[in-house]
């Protein structure tokens, strides 16, 4: 009989794609346009819709012109699957993530969570990296909980109710 993962007992799937972070490429710009403009990913994102062609295609540029977060590519085939990592809001560097909906489920973002705090934490202090994470985000509470993530305190970010979360290594 075959052992089971412990994991697939608790409704997860285990990581089938490995993952590395790199920069954004130009390459990447139909899945990123793609992703942008699904409503289940901007969900907690951004405007918290949808984004239209033209703002998605501007998005991109920009991200491609000043780029902030990683890149999340599948390792082998060097396919677009989100993005992960520190971008300074209103002055304060904020850390999130985001994956192209095809991609959830897949333990992609704890993965991609914990290469790029490994990348920054020589680069940036830790301490002072807001994350927040809306009550009604049940998928990145779990990605907090999986990494061991401690909620430090209720708030309330663009009209959303949620709690911020200290990162730990």
């Amino acid at each position: 009989m075959q052992k089971l993962d412990n994991n697939l007992l608790h409704g997860e799937t285990s990581l089938m794609i490995s993952v590395k972070l790199r920069d954004l490429h130009y390459q990447d710009k139909e899945a990123v346009t793609a992703m942008l403009r699904d409503p289940q990913v901007m969900r907690f994102l951004g405007p918290r819709r949808a984004l239209a062609e033209d703002e998605a295609d501007s998005w991109f540029e920009t991200a491609l012109a000043n780029p902030t977060r990683f890149a999340i590519v599948e390792a082998k085939t060097d396919e677009f699957i989100g993005f992960c990592g520190v971008k300074q809001i209103n002055g304060v560097p904020d850390f999130g993530y985001f994956i192209r909906s095809e991609f959830w489920g897949k333990g992609i973002a704890a993965k991609a969570c914990e290469l790029a705090v490994e990348r920054l934490s020589s680069e940036i202090d830790l301490e002072i990296v807001q994350v927040f994470i809306a009550d009604d985000n049940l998928a990145s509470q779990r990605v907090a909980q999986k990494l061991g993530w401690q909620a430090t305190h209720n708030a309330s970010k663009d009209g959303e109710y949620g709690h911020y979360y200290r990162i730990t290594m």
